[in-house]
């Protein structure tokens, strides 16, 4: 329950990141080797797509780590030297996935079907 509650939650924000990224409205973030457009879609998958398969709990863990790969960035890069205030919500959000990262997807999840007609 969990993983469904927190993964929608942060679809919220990667939805908004989604309509800009389709109508070009590109921001001036880069990152590593990235251009603005690049960057700007590894953040909508890392906040709309891969939340999605959390919530439906198939591949919990790989799905996990593009999310936790950008809230680092946010964290520590992008709010690093704003309040705590600001970097708030981003650390629970890294917080979250590192939990759902380690304890998997639980009982009700795709993963666990799988798991169960492969044994």
């Amino acid at each position: 329950m969990f993983r469904v509650i927190i993964s929608i939650a942060l679809m919220t924000h990667g939805y908004g990141k989604l309509l800009r990224l389709i109508d070009g409205n590109i921001w001036g973030r880069t990152h590593f080797i990235f251009n603005e457009e690049i960057s700007m879609a590894l953040v909508v998958f890392g906040e709309f797509f891969a939340p999605l398969f959390v919530v439906i709990g198939l591949g919990t863990r790989i799905f996990a780590i593009p999310i936790i790969y950008t809230f680092c960035v946010i964290v520590f890069d992008v709010h690093w030297e704003d309040s705590f205030g600001k970097m708030e919500k981003g650390l629970m959000f890294l917080v979250s996935y590192v939990l759902i990262f380690l304890v998997g997807p639980g009982k009700i999840s795709v993963d666990n079907l799988i798991n169960k007609k492969l044994k």
